[in-house]
Parts: structure tokens; sequence; C-alpha cells
């Protein structure tokens, strides 16, 4: 049987074995999708393919511990997730640090200007732009919700099991960000 025509949980299984192009079958099928999610989570970050590569390279080395009866898809965001709070945590780090060093040291590595959005000169519509912006400016819990269920078309079930968090909660964050978005369309009309 061809690499295509074989289901995700096939897929792992024979990569969890050695199969290297089962993996690359894997990686092919999800590279977009997860790349728009960790593009998104990361507010148009350059960091963005690190991170997508990172959670490939997770999931290759996890693959044994892949659980066959539960869809890939929400092991694979889960660990995507996981790498994008890594790179989070791993920035703040390094911004404190960058940012303590004095002014005027010779050897300050210069810093790239935080309040350049990056995603924008992807974006070709100015409408586009603007619910981009808004999405982005959601508080966290409700951002991911959103992108994972609205953005990336997941079923409520699988963003629960990726997040963590009840159906409730998941159609609850989706409900709320839904609304604050809505406010803001209408208040900018």
């Amino acid at each position: 049987m061809h690499e295509t025509e074989r289901n995700d949980a096939e897929l792992a299984l024979a990569a969890a074995g050695g199969d290297e192009r089962a993996f690359t079958e894997l990686m092919r099928r999800y590279k977009e999708p997860l790349y728009r999610y960790i593009h998104r989570c990361m507010q148009g970050s350059d960091d963005a393919y690190d991170v997508l590569q990172d959670a490939f390279a997770a999931a290759w080395s996890g693959l044994a511990r892949y659980d066959p009866s539960r869809k890939f898809s929400t092991w694979l965001y889960h660990i995507a997730l996981n790498k994008v709070r890594d790179h989070g945590r791993k920035r703040a780090v390094r911004s404190f640090f960058f940012t303590a060093a004095p002014l005027d040291g010779p050897d300050r590595p210069d810093i790239a200007d935080p309040s350049q959005n990056i995603s924008e000169e992807y974006e070709h519509r100015d409408e586009l732009a603007r619910v981009s912006a808004l999405i982005d400016a959601l508080p966290g819990k409700l951002k991911q919700a959103f992108t994972l269920q609205v953005l990336q078309d997941l079923p409520q079930s699988e963003v629960a099991d990726i997040l963590g968090v009840s159906v409730k909660t998941v159609e609850t964050r989706v409900y709320r960000a839904r609304k604050s978005l809505q406010s803001q369309v209408n208040a900018d009309n």
C-alpha cells in the first residue's frame, strides 16, 4: 500500500517502526496547517519555521509514545503548542538579558524592534490584516481555542484534547473570542 493511501495512525505506527517515508508523508500532510497554526500563535514571528521543525523533530523522536487509538493530528498539535510555549519562555528569558545589558555597551547585540509586525508584510489586504491583528490581540486562551477550531477547522473535541480542557470550555472560549472580535469590528465601523 502506498503512503498516500494509509491513514495517519497507520503511517505513525510505520514511522515508529523506522519507516522514514511514512513520517515524510505525515509531514507533507501537516506541514502547511501546522505552520499556519504556529505562525498565528507566534503572531507572525520569523521563528515559526524553526518551531515547526522542532515540533516535527519532537514528534519523530516521540513516535513510540503515540497512542494510535487517538487522532494523530491532536497529538501533533499538542506537541506544536508545547513548542510554541517553550519558544515563548526562551524568548522571554533572552529578552530579559538583552534589556538588562547596558545601553552604551560596545558588545551589546542588536535587538529587533518588537513593535514590528512581520505578518503584515505577507498580508495583501488591509481588511485581512486588521482582522488578523484583532485575533492576535485576543487573550491567549481565547486565541488558542479560536485559532484551532475556527481557523484550523478542528472539531471541538480535538481542540479540547490539544488544550487539555473540556469541550464546554472550548465552546465558551470560542464564543467569547467571536463576541470580542464582533464588538471590535462593530466599534471600528
